[in-house]
């Protein structure tokens, strides 16, 4: 039977799968770090937050189309606090992603986006396996160079 530690290793593993399968804009391998439905924040006209679940095939094709524009993207993952209860788990995790903006057409130095956050999540045992249920990132800083 696995222990918490072992658990807390496979969630962290699975967050790394996740940020390598958007920077290598494989939609199947980000699918497959998700749970059938993802609960996230969806843009609404009103002030209010909105919270929705969504089929995890559906965000995992959006959050590739999200970076497809730029010509890499590199996101690095850091300061995992996870905790673990059973078959569910929560946790916060920091990120910084930066991206690269295509060639400008006026032949000028293309720009870099850096973003930093922190990524609220859940997670739930499927089978033997952890996925992703619910996900938002908030963001604390954007840098634009170029």
């Amino acid at each position: 039977m696995p222990s918490r530690a072992d658990d807390e290793l496979e969630i962290m593993r699975l967050l790394a799968r996740l940020a390598q399968a958007v920077d290598d804009r494989d939609a199947d391998a980000y699918r497959d770090c998700l749970a059938d439905e993802v609960v996230c924040l969806v843009p609404d006209a009103s002030p209010n937050e909105v919270w929705r679940a969504m089929p995890g095939a559906t965000y995992a094709r959006q959050a590739v189309e999200s970076v497809s524009g730029f010509d890499w993207t590199h996101h690095r993952l850091g300061n995992f606090v996870i905790v673990v209860d059973g078959e569910q788990a929560h946790g916060k995790v920091d990120v910084v992603a930066q991206l690269q903006a295509p060639k400008a057409d006026d032949g000028g130095a293309p720009s870099r986006l850096t973003i930093g956050g922190r990524y609220d999540l859940e997670f739930g045992k499927v089978a033997t396996e952890w996925r992703i249920t619910k996900r938002h990132m908030r963001t604390r800083y954007t840098f634009r160079e170029g």
